[in-house]
């Protein structure tokens, strides 16, 4: 117990002269000079990993500003080239429906030609009632027929 004790007092000792060794002898010059080098030192390497960190910070930012910048190009240039090639395709729609509206009109009239042209002749194929008798070569007794009519070839027409 004795050592205990004693050993606590050598400990308090050294440390209360650790202490209380500036307070009675006063600073040492060379240690103020290289404690104020220290904090100088400190102070710089604070500084400029300050400034390193902004800069890095700015870089930073620089980047992430022009890939925004180069990502809205980049989707405008699309924006653009679907809504160019939207309208290209829009307009050959446009142009294939007129010309399928054209085809349908001009099927229409070549119809209504047709329909007319079969309602101006109606009795075309019978224009000689007795044309089923040429097979046979009977005489056939219409007296206006012309010269075909009267060598029995009463169907056939030189137009």
């Amino acid at each position: 117990m004795r050592f205990l004790i004693a050993f606590v007092a050598i400990l308090g000792y050294a440390s209360a002269s650790a202490l209380l060794a500036p307070l009675v002898y006063g600073a040492n010059p060379g240690d103020v000079q290289a404690a104020a080098i220290d904090a100088t030192v400190a102070a710089r390497d604070t500084v400029r990993a300050i400034g390193e960190g902004q800069a890095r910070a700015a870089e930073a930012a620089i980047q992430h500003n022009t890939e925004a910048v180069r990502q809205v190009a980049e989707t405008n240039r699309n924006l653009h080239e679907n809504a160019y090639w939207g309208s290209v395709a829009a307009s050959q729609n446009l142009v294939a429906a007129a010309q399928s509206q054209a085809a349908a009109i001009d099927g229409a009239a070549a119809a209504t030609r047709a329909a007319y042209a079969g309602a101006a002749y109606p009795y075309a194929g019978l224009a000689y009632p007795y044309a089923a008798n040429l097979a046979y070569g009977a005489a056939i007794p219409y007296a206006g027929l012309g010269v075909y009519g009267a060598y029995g070839l009463h169907g056939l027409r030189a137009w």
